[in-house]
């Protein structure tokens, strides 16, 4: 493999290029955003709905269904750090194709639960295949196939995120009403299915397999300059930049950091979506009006996606990272005094605004400061330290109401844990890199 020059000749003038007419990376990410959207109904936000139908007709306690949640979540975990060395190994289209077949099955089996046990099986391939693997597949995907406008490229993607959660959920639950829960489980396979001939033929793994580079950039050179006022950081993929291993990136104090930014808002925001109805109606609000604090955080969430994948663009994934934890912050301080009216509309704000930056910024993270070559296994282990967070977001809120009756005490706890993470994504700059892959 030739290695770029990182001082051209004079000869060789750097010279401004435009993307390829026909570059394959905008159809990937198309995919992506699709992958995402059809992955809703295994999101949290996306199975809430049928719980309390399902509950009623099963018999089952509320209890055991957290618990059969948390179990599927812990055991996504581990799948989710496996298939990273996979998608490495053997690629995007594979893992994609393979997953969304298990995940269709999945859906079906959700269809047929008619007890704990079963309940358990089918959550737990839901959160293996639809909330982990194939969420995986497709951000790293995008990492791929875009460097320089990765930001920006990541935002496009999050709109299938955006429209799964602003529009399957009120589907669903008219699907429930008019057909009931086991056939709308059913109506959700036969949609999903659709993806597995859509990546099965047209995903392709990486721009170098088709003769394209990142971006639909001409040449890798034309990736290779050196950082500036529109990318300060360097980042570890472009042309010429050092690809660590999972093992390599772990001896860094920066990926510890990351991990810290990683866990800590997926175990706030789990636990925030697990309960946010039952706090804001403890708050005072109506069900209804409770349920449109969501629908405000996704047409919050868009824009701010947007912009903060701009930002990352300008000036790096670090301010991003930043931002992101401290409205988190900002969101649950709010949360605390949540009443009906104005500052439930403002929780829904910092809700949105917190959504739409703390994901993006660490997806970009991870191929900037590590590169794409093992992107898969070290953000296998980013998404897997995630689920473990979002497995025990729950609890502290179901513990502290147990105990005390109200949820405040846990909303004031969790706010420190995002004034720490903040101050770790202050201290993650770009590890140093010695050679060069």
């Amino acid at each position: 493999m030739r290695i770029p020059s990182l001082s051209p000749s004079p000869s060789r003038r750097r010279v401004p290029v435009r993307p390829h007419p026909h570059f394959s990376g905008w159809t990937m990410l198309g995919i992506a955003g699709f992958v995402l959207l059809l992955s809703t109904p295994a999101q949290t936000y996306g199975f809430s709905v049928f719980i309390d139908p399902m509950l009623t007709q099963l018999g089952l306690s509320r209890s055991l269904v957290s618990a059969a949640y948390t179990v599927a979540t812990l055991v996504s975990a581990g799948a989710v750090f496996l298939v990273g060395g996979v998608i490495d190994r053997h690629g995007h289209r594979a893992v994609l194709a393979a997953t969304a077949a298990v995940y269709v099955v999945a859906l079906f089996a959700m269809g047929a639960v008619g007890g704990a046990w079963t309940l358990l099986l089918g959550f737990t391939l839901l959160r293996a295949t639809g909330a982990s693997v194939l969420t995986l597949a497709a951000r790293t995907h995008v990492a791929q196939w875009f460097v320089r406008r990765r930001g920006r490229a990541v935002s496009i993607v999050n709109l299938g995120k955006m429209l799964g959660l602003a529009l399957v959920p009120p589907a669903n639950a008219a699907l429930i009403q008019a057909i009931g829960w086991r056939d709308a489980w059913r109506v959700n396979a036969l949609v999903v299915a659709l993806l597995v001939p859509v990546a099965f033929l047209l995903v392709r793994n990486r721009p170098e397999e088709v003769g394209q580079f990142p971006d639909g950039e001409p040449s890798p050179d034309a990736s290779a300059a050196p950082a500036t006022a529109e990318t300060p950081e360097a980042p570890a993929d472009r042309a010429g930049g050092r690809s660590w291993t999972r093992r390599e990136a772990l001896r860094t104090r920066t990926m510890w950091l990351l991990l810290v930014v990683t866990f800590v808002p997926a175990l706030v925001t789990n636990g925030l979506s697990f309960n946010q109805i039952s706090i804001l109606t403890e708050a005072g609000l109506t069900p209804t009006a409770a349920a449109l604090t969501f629908t405000i955080e996704s047409a919050v969430a868009i824009p701010m996606t947007f912009a903060v994948g701009w930002l990352a663009d300008r000036f790096g994934p670090r301010p991003a990272l930043v931002l992101g934890q401290a409205l988190l912050v900002a969101c649950l301080v709010c949360l605390a005094f949540t009443a009906p009216g104005p500052v439930a509309v403002l929780f829904g704000v910092f809700r949105g605004l917190t959504t739409g930056t703390w994901i993006l910024a660490q997806e970009v993270a991870w191929p900037a400061y590590f590169g794409r070559r093992h992107l898969g296994s070290i953000a296998g282990l980013s998404f897997a330290v995630s689920f473990v967070g979002a497995a025990i977001g729950p609890l502290p809120f179901g513990v502290i109401y147990d105990l005390f009756g109200s949820y405040r005490a846990a909303i004031w706890g969790l706010a420190l844990l995002p004034v720490l993470s903040t101050w770790a994504a202050l201290l993650a700059r770009p590890p140093r890199s010695r050679a060069v892959a």
